[in-house]
């Protein structure tokens, strides 16, 4: 799993997705990975992929796995001992998961910073005392959306391609309380390691204020979900990287959501990542027609922001 593509200048193993070398920074001749080819669609969502997935459970040994193979991406920059997320430490450790710039074409002023199909962009008036915690924020993001793509990916046997990160894509941003779930897991992941640059989780209580609508029980088991995913990608970030300021206790700033956040056992866990990955894979699956011009629209997201 994660197959890798060589940089013909330096030798440099790169992740399979990307077209610019993580070491000398040369193009990479690697352009077939983002060309669409609706053949991989229809293997993907196919009969005897979906009948794969009811036989084969996400076992707690397979997740450990998981989590492993998210790492392993990474291994290169891991240090003999974590360091304080500094930019230029984040720089470095983000690189072979997601590039981080800034955002040159000032598509969303009035956030910090936002994540984008494996891109992170910071704005560019964003406080330089401010920048750490956002890209750790965004961070966030991109590993909770390679936990459902290596779940994928090992549940099925497949290495990673186009379709499969615009399914990842797709599945956690498909509805409201999926999209909780995820904003928690950011701002959780970024109050942990930079307390001090954690201002409460704001984006999340404006989503929240946004579907004021949503069932209140449904939206406690989102963020449940979401914390004990942030444990695992806090338990993938802290091969890299140390908090910012261990000595001081840490602040949990929960009490300004309006909902006791609970721990979930590990097996709970993992049934809510099959469930979610089976039944969104057993639409795509019954109604491929109709869902292909939603991941195509992905897929062209994807090209325009890495090719």
């Amino acid at each position: 799993m994660n197959e890798k593509i060589i940089c013909d200048n330096c030798g440099q193993e790169n992740p399979i997705n990307y077209l610019q070398c993580i070491n000398c920074n040369e193009n990479m001749k690697n352009y077939d990975y983002y060309k669409k080819d609706f053949k991989k669609y229809y293997k993907l969502f196919s009969n005897q992929s979906l009948e794969i997935l009811k036989q084969i459970p996400l076992t707690d040994t397979a997740y450990d796995s998981i989590l492993n193979s998210i790492i392993e991406i990474g291994s290169e920059n891991i240090p003999a001992i974590p360091e304080p997320p500094s930019i230029p430490v984040l720089m470095k450790i983000t690189k072979p998961y997601a590039r981080v710039q800034y955002d040159q074409e000032n598509k969303h002023p009035e956030y910090l910073s936002y994540y984008s199909f494996n891109r992170i962009f910071i704005n560019r008036n964003t406080p330089q005392n401010m920048i750490s915690g956002a890209i750790i924020h965004e961070f966030g993001h991109h590993l909770f959306n390679e936990i459902i793509k290596q779940s994928i990916m090992h549940l099925l046997n497949v290495e990673k391609n186009l379709y499969i990160e615009s399914f990842a894509w797709y599945l956690t941003l498909q509805n409201e309380y999926l999209q909780i779930a995820n904003e928690y897991v950011s701002h959780r992941v970024q109050e942990y390691f930079t307390p001090e640059q954690f201002n409460g989780y704001t984006s999340l209580i404006q989503l929240l204020n946004d579907h004021s609508n949503l069932e209140e029980e449904k939206i406690q088991t989102a963020l449940n979900f979401g914390n004990v995913i942030s444990e695992d990608i806090i338990f993938i970030m802290e091969h890299f990287i140390t908090r910012s300021n261990p000595a001081n206790p840490l602040s949990i700033q929960n009490n300004n959501l309006p909902y006791n956040i609970m721990k979930v056992n590990e097996q709970t866990k993992l049934n809510a990542i099959y469930t979610i990955i089976y039944k969104t894979f057993e639409l795509f699956c019954k109604n491929k027609r109709d869902m292909l011009p939603i991941l195509d629209d992905l897929n062209n997201s994807y090209i325009y922001y890495n090719v």
